[in-house]
């Protein structure tokens, strides 16, 4: 597609869609839209039967097994067969062609009901509907008709593709021809009825849920990759057909757009660094940023577009449209060609659309009715899953970035989470609604899905809610209970680890991402308070809908460009990086924000005006697709003009009504160069005629009468425009207005109403109206009335009527052939069917709408009227006349089947084909075409006919709007343009192609203004009418009257007034004169009263009047003390100190306190919070370190303590493991004490062999200090990397005090982590200057304030001093009396307190001053203060409260009373005989008064110099303070900037300390690991070194104890050395019954010794007889101690070897981990220097005097100075000291080398004479030894052979042992004795029972044989046994035998017993050993 030439309407005009098999033309639908809109025109009881079959939807993608492709030829023949199929152009319908419009009606079957038949409960309303559902009934006869599907064979529901539906099958939800035949026939289908059967909906069987795919199961792989759709052969072209009177297809060209839906959804989106998408009504437009070229790309269903989304990889870009079964369409970017196309997904329009993130799915989101959530596969337009998603609208849907198969939906006052988990049936998906809790529901326009699966939405009033699941664990909200947003947030975005938000409050917001991921809050608080981290306001009134990332030509991810889609009608470009060098908001486009309700061309030029709803008016050069000027006002607009030359000459002069009733008159002029426009607009003239919305306006042909209307007042309004509009009058009518229009004939209005009303007005003559009390004029006979009659019930009733006739004709014809071919009896019995078919069809009622439609357009035209209306009767003109010929005729019969037209009907009605209202109807300026714009935004052009009355050709029908209607349609002032706005904000410009002649554009008119003169004066500018309220122009004369009135009637008071003052004059005279008569004829003061009564009644009266006007001021002097005190609050209180000027006594000086505001509350909470924060963390000095610091040292704290404690834990461990083998050794060595002990042994008995044992203590105790004196001299040995921690100290000392000045200009300089600041600390620092500021100055202010005290007191002194003076100068001579200082006053900027002090005098000249003010503003007021003409003089506000002062305190100085004093001084004679003492005290008297003069008058001086040198001292310290001050505040807009800067390096920051510090604690617990094992491995060889030395101890035993010339010692030590495998210690803790088995299996395991046995061969399993069994029991437990150790040692061997091996690795991972250490650390050193050269940009203030400069070129101070560097002064000589420093410490350090040196080669040459020494003694030693033993040996074993301890006490204890088992064996042999006794009395008792049971047998057998004998003859079956005697016989040997068990029993007992030292004996012994005596032993 090529820019700016790619409309839809130029190119091929083909069909609708390509069809695999076919190219058919589809039937007439009507969208779900038009339904609703006739249905709300329906009454409640009409129900529609089914509706009639449809055809499949052409341009379905066939199926891949049989896709096939048309050729040109092939579409080119079936577009002519479509061609020829077309409609005919609309013919009018008069009441002679009734029949022609019911002739498709005709062509249906006779028995097949009308489609919108109604049920018998219909009302009058449904058949008014009647005309209209024929209309949408009627079709082609030739149209296709699909074949009925297979009986037996069901509709394939919603799971089902699209595009494997076959033109011969009809989908789930369209009826087959015989299911619509069925449902036609039946008379009653009542849609409940399904619903009542359990059946799904049409809805939900069309779009039926997929909740399971299986992919393997699914193997249609799509179309082939490279395939594309031609969509110049599918897009929705202009519909037109061929003919006379037809309008060429190519009649419209897009020739630009200015529209832009900015209200939709997510409608911006960016396709490359240049180029963004976003729709505008039916077409997608790309716009170039750079160049602002536009792209334009057509839709294909042509009824708009819902939603548009970009792919991932920004190649393709998916456009889900608007309509019946609408379709996605995917293009490919560049090259825009139609690459997919997804269908059936929803049934009206798509909602939303998202690609996931790998860019291999698509969301769409269905709007109503089905809201419908489809995940497509869209490379292979295929439906994978689809689910219902909400009852409500869903305002958009997206993929989860991180989750792989989660999505999100939100919408009206729900949200929604979906996951797609996959299972082994295939993919489900499932969604979980969101519950808010406690939280209010709201809806939710913005949201996004974090990394770990929470979610994050805004809510309506202004937070976000943090979802957690299905549950919000959180609402965010700003601090102080502050909202984040003021208003819905509409947009959240997660971009680099920043949370974004966007709010309808024009707010541009960031946020921290890991503050909100981590949010946490209680469960009774769900608040979470937080601060952003940044944020912008791009606008007054902005409201941002979305927002988008642009897109870098390095795709640079640190992009901080935005491009936002603004609600107020923009589309703008934020910068929204955290920067000081951060660009400004940038509006790059603008547009018109919602409808647009009004268009007006350029009379003679390519340029146009547009209104909107947004209240702006803007002008446009279409021709160069430039805008030249917006202006935006206070309310919305509602109409414009643009007038001819009979207005104005120059036709510069613009007209524009808006919805709060204003008329503003404006003109164009040049604009100034540096406005972003061409031209500007200048208000002449502001009017309000109305109250409300100006509905409509006008000019009269010759462009004197300006004329208005309102639909809110129904009023008519009249303006003179050769009077510079004056108002004439206006005309109340009887409903509100909508329309109106200028008769051709006359000058005349026609007025159109809300009632279905058209009004004739004529225009009044302005000299005739008299307006001078009322603008109002009485109608009269300026009126002419006609009410539009609806007549569709008619014509739907006659086209019924003209069916029945045609069916019974039809039926009539069916009996007479039935009669003439089967006789009477057949004709009587098909009679009967056909009347009871008849009866059983309801007669439908027809009457006309209760309610009168309104009239949306009137066209004049010739002598009759046009007319257009809503309702049932839309969608046609009807031709009306105010005089109708039938007026006078008698009403005409009615005729069955035709329409008789009535007096005061249509004369003519004009078909338009379509149910769609008319809201625009215009002739083009040629006159050659109607233009018709549509209420569903659809655009008309009819070819204007030749004849009588209006004649129009068939339509030209062009999509151009998405929704809403067409308010505006104009054509160019030369016709080549057609211009139209609509209610969808868009405004397109199209190029009329003339009979397809090419016509040469003309430039654009670039001289508009070229007819003024340069010179020439604008008329001046008038003030707006911004207030809504303000008065209209009749609402202003009424109250000027009013006014007036009162003005009279005060006059009139003021007259009577004056009367009564007269009177009371008289009156007065007359008292006086009846005081002067004598007393008896002089009345009194009672005969003057004329009721006595009337002064109480008039007093009560008075506090009566006084009470009411208390009570009636009460509201407003309560409102006013509120106001009073919100102002003391708002302005008052936030004051610290007012600004206090105090002045001196005899000098000019003054001193102004510093004016400063009280520390807010949260600025002082957050300082406390810092200060508290450091405090805790650091437990220093709060403020001392930043808290990232503090919080660092924390966590090194914690990690030092944490490294402690398992070393603790192992050293514990390690105590007892030693304790252990403590233990385990001295259970070995029999009591020995363990190495190195030095406590002596226990004495022993023989006194030979303790002395003995003691020297060889003392020996060993010798060698066990000397061995412990080399462990310790060896522990203090360092190793060979150890360094002194006093030299390293040292050392570190010495590079921080080098004295080195790094400067931090410098490239090499290394912050140092002590400087180191975060913005956390920087904020508290800026918090603590301004606080400091803030006491610095409040300090003064005390100072100043105490002083103004002393002034007070100082004043109340001299005002006493100078009373004194008074009275003493007035007794002194004139002569003696000497000047005073006069006594000061406080002025008012002394005390500033005075002004909220007020007097009743002070109250009175306010009121006073206030009514003057008033009455001038009233005089003044004129229209504008009601909004009359221009506004007027704007009110001025009443007067300020003068200043009130309290009294001034008058010096008491009485002129008057000292010159009398002098003057009687002066003339009192001198007293003569007056005494010498008297005279004396007199001057004594005088001379005192003297003396108290001067020294009153010579305190007021020294009082009054006192307090001026205080002020002077005062002023001078303010001075200093200033500078300071100014320093401070310099220092605070510093650390701002610094606070700036550090914010927007705090994030990085953190991550790299952050990184860092996880390193160095990894390093940290690897170190620990590492020392941890070492410290195991010292451990396990100490250990191990013990128990060799217990194992070398233990030989010693075994040695020792074996003794000298034992002829055993061979056998024992093959006995002590065997090897034996051991039996587990598990085994060992078996029962008693596993025992002997345990030791036949040890016995049986031993092995042979691998030495040669002796001849005899010996069993080592056995004592030998003449070995001490004592000795060879000891050997055998020492055996197992040995084979124990060994095992230990074998045990602790492995686990060395583990450890070392453990150790290894962890050294090696310690030096990868070290390695990033290092590598963190110089990123965070990068880091840092780059933020200090960052810092270093910042500008500081620093203030110099001259003297300080030392910066001189050639002895000359330059004028440059940015590279001179400032420096301490003491820092400079410090570093020049430094450096002798440092020479006197290097020698210092050469001569301490020296030395050291020195010391070093003594101690080389000590060590080899120790190691000579050392020598030497060993010599000694051995030849020593040589001499003693003869040879080397060793002194240990010596002492151990020599005196063994260990011997002696097993001796000992083995003596103690007998003796007391000797004890315990006397005691078992009296107790075994005992028990022998007890068996022998019980063998004696059973021998002698056993000899009585031996002897009772016998009597028994006896006792037997006898019987026998005696029974013989008895017979047999007593023979034999009996059964009780032989159980008792066996019962009696049952108990002798376990009698015997019981003796062997106590036998073997006595055994065991009884045998020596304890051996059991084998258990085969029978005999019983004879008792042993007590106290023996056997």
């Amino acid at each position: 597609m090529s820019e700016e030439d790619t409309s839809g309407p130029n190119l091929k005009d083909v069909t609708n869609k390509v069809s695999a098999e076919a190219l058919q033309e589809e039937p007439e639908q009507t969208t779900a839209a038009e339904q609703q809109e006739v249905a709300a025109t329906e009454s409640s009881d009409a129900k529609l039967v089914p509706t009639p079959p449809k055809s499949p939807k052409e341009g379905s993608r066939p199926s891949s097994s049989s896709r096939k492709v048309k050729t040109p030829e092939q579409a080119s023949d079936e577009i002519k067969d479509d061609s020829k199929e077309a409609k005919p152009a609309p013919e009018p319908v008069t009441a002679d062609k009734v029949e022609e419009k019911a002739e498709p009606a005709e062509a249906e079957q006779t028995a097949e009901k009308s489609e919108y038949e109604t049920d018998t409960d219909a009302s009058a309303n449904d058949a008014a509907d009647a005309p209209k559902k024929m209309r949408k009934k009627e079709k082609p006869a030739n149209d296709p008709v699909p074949e009925a599907a297979p009986e037996g064979e069901e509709a394939k529901e919603g799971e089902a593709t699209p595009g494997e539906a076959t033109p011969g099958e009809a989908t789930s939800g369209e009826a087959t021809p015989g299911e619509a035949t069925e449902a036609a026939k039946q008379p009653e289908a009542p849609a409940a009825a399904e619903g009542a059967e359990g059946k799904k909906s049409p809805i939900e069987e069309k779009y039926s849920e997929i909740v399971d795919y299986n992919e393997e199961e699914d193997t249609d792989p799509g179309p082939d990759p490279n395939f594309y759709y031609n969509l110049e052969e599918m897009y929705a072209r202009a519909k037109t057909t061929t003919g006379d009177g037809s309008t060429p297809s190519n009649f419209l060209t897009l020739f630009h757009s200015f529209g832009y839906e900015c209200l939709k959804r997510c409608n911006l989106h960016v396709l490359d660094e240049n180029n963004v998408l976003f729709s505008a009504g039916n077409y997608i437009q790309i716009l170039n940023l750079e160049s602002k070229k536009l792209t334009y790309l057509p839709t294909v269903g042509g009824k708009g577009i819902g939603s548009i989304a970009v792919h991932p990889s920004r190649k393709y870009f998916a456009v889900g449209e608007q309509g019946y079964e609408p379709d996605i369409l995917i293009f490919e970017y560049p090259s825009l060609k139609l690459y997919r196309i997804c269908r059936k997904g929803t049934e009206t329009a798509y909602a939303f659309l998202s690609f996931s993130p790998d860019g291999e799915r698509l969301a769409s989101m269905g709007s109503s009715p089905d809201y419908m959530l489809t995940i497509w596969d869209w490379r292979r337009e295929k439906i994978i899953l689809r689910s219902k998603a909400h009852g409500q609208d869903v305002f958009r849907v997206t993929f989860s970035t991180e989750i792989e198969g989660q999505l999100t939906t939100g919408g009206l006052g729900h949200v929604k989470f979906w996951k797609m988990a996959a299972t082994f049936t295939g993919l489900k998906l499932q969604g979980e609604l969101g519950k808010f809790g406690r939280t209010a529901i709201s809806d939710i326009e913005g949201y996004v899905e974090l990394p770990d699966g929470k979610v994050l939405s805004g809510s309506e009033w202004g937070n976000m809610l943090l979802w957690d699941g299905d549950l919000i664990k959180c609402e965010l909200t700003s601090v102080d209970n502050h909202n984040c947003h003021k208003g819905q947030v509409q947009d959240i975005f997660l971009d680099e680890g920043e949370l974004i938000t966007a709010g309808s409050d024009g707010y541009v917001k960031i946020w921290d991402f890991e503050t909100i991921d981590g949010a946490d809050v209680l469960e009774e608080d769900a608040s979470f308070p937080m601060e952003p981290m940044s944020e912008m306001h791009v606008g007054e009134g902005v409201n941002i809908v979305s927002m988008c990332k642009t897109v870098s030509e390095n795709n640079n991810d640190t992009n901080s460009m935005w491009l936002a889609q603004d609600a107020a009608g923009g589309i703008w470009k934020l910068d929204i990086s955290v920067s000081l060098t951060k660009k400004a908001p940038e509006l790059i486009q603008s547009y018109h924000a919602g409808p647009i309700r009004g268009t007006a061309p350029c009379p003679y030029t390519h340029m146009m005006a547009s209104i909107g709803e947004d209240g702006t008016i803007r002008v446009m050069d279409y021709l160069r697709k430039h805008t030249l000027v917006r202006n935006k006002y206070p309310a919305g607009g509602s109409a414009v003009l643009w007038p001819g030359r009979n207005v104005d000459s120059k036709m510069v002069t613009l007209i524009g009504g808006f919805s709060d009733g204003v008329v503003r008159v404006m003109t164009l002029d040049h604009a100034e160069q540096e406005s972003e426009f061409d031209l500007k607009i200048i208000l002449l003239h502001a009017l309000k005629p109305h109250k409300g919305e100006v509905t409509a306006m006008i000019i009269d042909n010759e462009g004197k009468t300006l004329v208005t209307g309102s639909a809110e007042d129904c009023t008519l309004f009249f303006f003179d425009i050769t009077s510079q509009y004056l108002p004439i009058g206006f005309i109340k009518l009887e409903a509100p207005v909508t329309t109106m229009s200028w008769c051709n004939t006359s000058k005349k209005v026609l007025v159109g109403l809300k009632t279905g009303v058209v009004l004739e007005v004529q225009c009044p003559d302005p000299g005739e109206i008299d307006n001078s009390v009322t603008y109002e004029i009485q109608p009269g006979n300026l009126i002419r009335r006609y009410e539009f009659k609806s007549i569709q019930h008619k014509l739907a009733k006659a086209a019924y009527e003209k069916v029945k006739l045609k069916r019974e004709e039809e039926q009539q014809k069916r009996l007479d052939k039935i009669k003439e071919a089967e006789g009477e009896d057949a004709y009587l019995e098909e009679k009967k069917a056909i009347e009871e078919e008849n009866a059983a069809i309801e007669e439908p009622v027809f009457e006309a709408p209760a309610v009168p439609n309104q009239i949306l357009k009137i066209l004049p035209y010739e002598d009759k009227f046009y007319l257009s209306l809503d309702g049932i009767d839309a969608g046609c003109l009807y031709e009306c006349t105010f005089t109708d010929p039938l007026t006078d005729m008698p009403t005409p019969m009615a005729i069955l089947g035709e329409w008789v037209r009535l007096c005061g009907e249509p004369l003519r009605v004009i078909n338009m084909e379509t149910d769609t209202t008319i809201h625009e109807i215009n002739v083009m300026q040629d006159g050659s075409n109607i233009m018709v714009g549509m209420g569903d935004g659809t655009i008309r052009v009819h070819k204007k006919l030749s004849g009588s009355g209006l004649q129009i050709g068939p339509p030209y029908t062009l999509p151009a709007h998405s929704r809403g209607s067409v308010n505006g349609l104009i054509s160019s002032h030369d016709t080549r343009f057609l211009m139209s706005g609509g209610a969808d904000g868009n405004l397109f410009v199209y190029k009329v192609n003339h009979a397809g002649v090419e016509l040469s554009l003309p430039s654009p008119a670039d001289s508009l203004l070229k007819a003024r003169v340069k010179d020439e004066k604008l008329p001046p500018p008038v003030d707006d009418i911004d207030d809504v309220k303000a008065y209209s122009i009749e609402e202003a004369k009424q109250k000027r009257e009013h006014e007036k009135m009162l003005k009279t009637a005060e006059d009139k008071k003021v007259k009577v007034r004056k009367t009564i003052t007269t009177l009371r004059s008289k009156f007065k005279k007359l008292r006086n004169s009846n005081k002067d008569l004598p007393e008896h004829l002089a009345l009194s003061a009672r005969d003057f009263e004329m009721d006595p009564k009337m002064g109480t009644i008039i007093a009560t009266e008075v506090a009566e009047k006084k009470d009411l006007i208390r009570k009636q001021l009460a509201w407003n002097s309560e409102k006013h003390r509120l106001q009073l005190q919100k102002l003391r609050k708002r302005f008052k209180d936030v004051i610290a100190t007012d600004r206090i000027v105090l002045h001196a006594v005899e000098s000019h000086h003054v001193v102004a306190t510093f004016r400063c505001a009280k520390p807010s509350e949260a600025m002082q909470q957050a300082l406390d919070d810092f200060k508290k924060k450091l405090t805790e963390v650091s437990g220093g000095a709060p403020g001392s370190r930043d808290n990232r610091r503090v919080s660092s040292i924390l966590r090194t704290t914690e990690t030092s303590d944490s490294m402690s404690r398992p070393s603790e834990t192992s050293g514990s461990s390690r105590k007892g493991m030693a304790g252990f083998m403590r233990k385990g050794t001295d259970l070995d060595l029999h009591g020995a004490a363990a190495p190195g002990a030095s406590k002596a042994g226990k004495k022993l008995k023989d006194a030979k062999a303790n002395k003995s044992l003691a020297k060889a203590e003392e020996r060993k105790n010798k060698r066990v200090q000397r061995e412990l004196a080399w462990k310790n001299l060896y522990a203090r040995k360092p190793s060979e990397n150890y360094e002194d921690p006093d030299m390293l100290a040292a050392i570190e000392d010495a590079k921080n005090n080098m004295g080195d000045f790094n400067l931090k200009t410098a490239t090499n300089y290394r912050v140092p982590e002590s400087q180191r600041q975060g913005a956390t600390f920087k904020r508290a620092q800026l918090l603590e200057l301004r606080r400091m500021l803030y006491v610095t100055k409040m300090t003064f202010n005390e100072r100043l304030i105490s002083l103004r005290d002393q002034k007070k007191k100082m004043i109340a002194e001299a005002e006493g001093w100078n009373k004194r003076l008074d009275d003493i100068q007035l007794l002194l001579p004139p002569e003696s009396v000497l000047d005073r200082p006069h006594v000061p006053v406080l002025l008012d900027d002394e005390i500033p307190e005075r002004k909220m002090e007020y007097t009743s005098e002070s109250l009175r000249e306010f009121k006073k001053v206030y009514d003057e003010e008033k009455k001038r503003g009233a005089d003044e007021g004129g229209f504008g203060g009601f909004g009359g003409f221009g506004g007027g003089d704007t009110p001025t506000a009443p007067a300020e409260l003068p200043k009130t002062t309290a009294p001034k305190p008058v010096a008491p100085v009485a002129a008057e009373s000292k010159e009398e004093s002098e003057s009687d001084a002066g003339s009192e004679p001198e007293v003569e005989g007056i005494s010498a003492l008297e005279n004396e005290n007199h001057n004594l008297n005088i001379m005192m008064m003297l003396h108290e003069q001067e020294c009153l008058i010579s305190q007021m001086n020294e009082a009054y110099r006192e307090f001026d040198a205080k002020l002077l001292d005062l002023r001078s310290d303010k001075i200093k303070m200033d500078v300071e001050l100014k320093n401070g505040d310099l220092r605070v807009i510093l650390l701002f900037e610094e606070l700036l800067l550090l914010k927007e390096f705090e994030k990085r920051e953190n991550f790299l300390q952050e990184a860092l510090s996880s390193k160095v604690s990894d390093r940290d617990e690897m170190n620990y690991k590492i020392e941890d094992l070492e410290e195991k491995l010292g451990g396990k060889k100490i250990d191990m070194s013990n128990l060799q030395e217990n194992e070398k101890l233990l030989y010693d035993s075994f040695t020792e104890q074996l003794g000298e010339n034992n002829k055993f010692a061979d056998f024992l030590t093959k006995v002590f050395k065997k090897k034996i495998k051991r039996v587990k210690k598990a085994v060992e803790m078996e029962g008693d019954s596993d025992e002997s088995d345990s030791d036949d299996d040890y016995d049986s395991s031993s092995e042979e010794e691998s030495d040669d046995e002796d001849a005899e061969h010996l069993d080592l399993n056995v004592c030998p007889p003449g070995c001490s069994q004592e000795l060879y029991d000891a050997t055998i437990v020492m055996r197992e101690r040995k084979l124990d150790l060994e095992e230990a040692i074998q045990e602790e061997k492995k686990m060395i070897d583990t450890l070392k091996k453990e150790v290894d690795a962890l050294v090696k991972k310690n030096k990868v981990i070290n390695h990033g250490v290092k590598g963190a650390r110089n990123d965070l050193e990068a880091f840092q220097l780059e933020k200090q050269k960052k810092m270093n940009e910042l500008d500081m203030i620093v203030t110099l005097n001259l003297d300080q400069i030392q910066f001189m070129k050639k002895g000359v101070l330059p004028g440059d100075l940015t590279t001179c560097l400032v420096f301490h002064s003491g820092g400079v000589s410090q570093l020049s000291n430094r450096i002798k420093e440092l020479q006197q410490e290097k020698a210092h350090q050469i001569r301490k080398f020296k030395e050291l040196k020195k010391s070093h080669i003594h101690l080389i040459k000590g060590k080899k004479g120790m190691q000579e020494k050392l020598v030497q003694l060993e010599e000694k030693c051995h030849s020593m030894m040589l001499l003693k033993f003869g040879r080397e040996v060793d002194l240990k074993k010596l002492e151990n052979i020599s005196t063994n301890r260990i011997a002696e006490e097993l001796k000992e204890t083995i003596a103690k042992k007998d003796v007391k088992y000797s004890r315990k064996m006397n005691e078992w042999d009296v107790q075994i004795n005992q028990a022998k006794q007890r068996l022998l009395t019980s063998t004696r008792d059973h021998t002698s029972r056993l000899d009585t049971l031996n002897e009772l047998t016998k009597d028994m057998q006896n006792l037997e044989g006898v019987l026998d004998g005696k029974q013989k003859n008895l017979g047999g079956e007593y023979s034999g046994q009996r059964k009780a005697d032989l159980k008792e016989r066996q019962r009696l040997l049952q108990l002798v035998q376990l009698q015997a068990q019981e003796i062997d029993a106590l036998k073997d007992e006595i055994g065991i017993l009884s045998r020596k030292d304890g051996h059991i004996l084998p258990p085969t012994q029978t005999a019983v050993p004879p008792l042993p005596p007590i106290g023996g032993r056997s």
